[in-house]
């Protein structure tokens, strides 16, 4: 993610609510309001090398941004003379809001790098030279992108791809990672990329696909635990669950079709037996049984048993035993 990014994010959530920013005003930000509060954010990062272009406030500098994220996000910033820069059309999408929430989350990462920090965050491997904005863009308007790509086993096997052609379609977060959905023009196939330092390119041209394709991103996640899609067929799957872990499953579901079967009869237990019947509870997911629903699983250790299907649950042994075999 680019300094340029952090520049015109700020620019843009300073003037869309100004009170958010000690500014008293909800209709327009000065000049030297809006140069003062880009110094300031720039002041509280330790005065960060990567933040450094917050610092570059003249109008000029400040004009191409704001012909920028007209351009590319219809969000329309004028500057009315004797008053200060308002927003006279358009309005952040939600999936632009979600981007712009993980932002804070980002720089809050970074700041605690960089300095003796009271919050410890989880590092991202988001790809710092990525221009989030611009990709969210080039999705929303169906335009042409490159990528080159070296891949780890899991993307097929260390298979590298050189400036090939794709449609962008969906970006999705999970486990502190980003990742690309896009669809293949060649292969006219959807692959999914992590946008880590696995991507060596990514270029974005100002043409639109010829032919695009429509994508759901709530059809095609359905049946996903996390961001694989392999086509398999979803299940009915029964877990019976450990009631100290059972009431954190209940907070933080498995996935969104999770169901709850039983509660446990002994939902308080003071020692931990996992062969009392009556600390165990139920639930139910329906999703495809692939390798990150076995990741899931074992993470959660003893505390979790698959039930059913009985193809689930031989799939699963077969992995327990594989790890078992380390240890003989």
């Amino acid at each position: 993610m680019t300094a340029e990014f952090f520049r015109r994010y700020y620019i843009l959530k300073i003037v869309s609510n100004p009170k958010y920013f000690g500014i008293d005003t909800d209709a327009y930000v000065s000049k030297i309001d809006l140069q003062n509060m880009l110094s300031k954010k720039y002041g509280e990062f330790n005065e960060s090398s990567f933040l450094n272009k917050l610092k570059h406030t003249s109008e000029k500098t400040i004009k191409r941004d704001l012909d920028y994220i007209k351009v590319n996000f219809g969000v329309e910033i004028q500057l009315k003379r004797n008053y200060g820069y308002y927003i006279k059309e358009g309005k952040l999408f939600q999936e632009m809001e979600n981007v712009f929430y993980r932002v804070e989350h980002l720089l809050i990462t970074r700041k605690a790098a960089e300095s003796n920090s009271y919050i410890t965050p989880e590092k991202s491997t988001l790809n710092t030279t990525i221009d989030l904005l611009s990709l969210i863009n080039a999705i929303e308007h169906q335009m042409l992108i490159y990528i080159s790509y070296k891949g780890w086993f899991e993307d097929n096997k260390f298979e590298e791809i050189e400036k090939k052609r794709y449609q962008p379609l969906h970006i999705k977060e999970k486990n502190k990672a980003w990742y690309l959905i896009a669809y293949a023009i060649e292969e006219k196939e959807i692959q999914t990329f992590c946008l880590d330092e696995r991507l060596a390119e990514l270029q974005i041209f100002n043409k639109k696909v010829a032919h695009p394709i429509k994508f759901n991103e709530e059809d095609y996640f359905k049946n996903s635990i996390g961001i694989l899609n392999e086509g398999l067929k979803a299940e009915k799957i029964k877990i019976k669950v450990a009631n100290h872990h059972l009431k954190y499953l209940l907070v933080r579901p498995i996935h969104k079709s999770q169901k709850l079967i039983a509660e446990a009869k002994e939902m308080k237990s003071t020692k931990l037996n996992y062969e009392n019947p009556d600390m165990w509870g139920q639930i139910e997911v329906t999703l495809e049984p692939n390798y990150e629903f076995v990741m899931e699983m074992l993470k959660y250790n003893q505390w979790v048993k698959i039930v059913s299907p009985k193809s689930v649950v031989d799939y699963f042994k077969e992995h327990l035993h594989s790890m078992v075999k380390y240890y003989q």
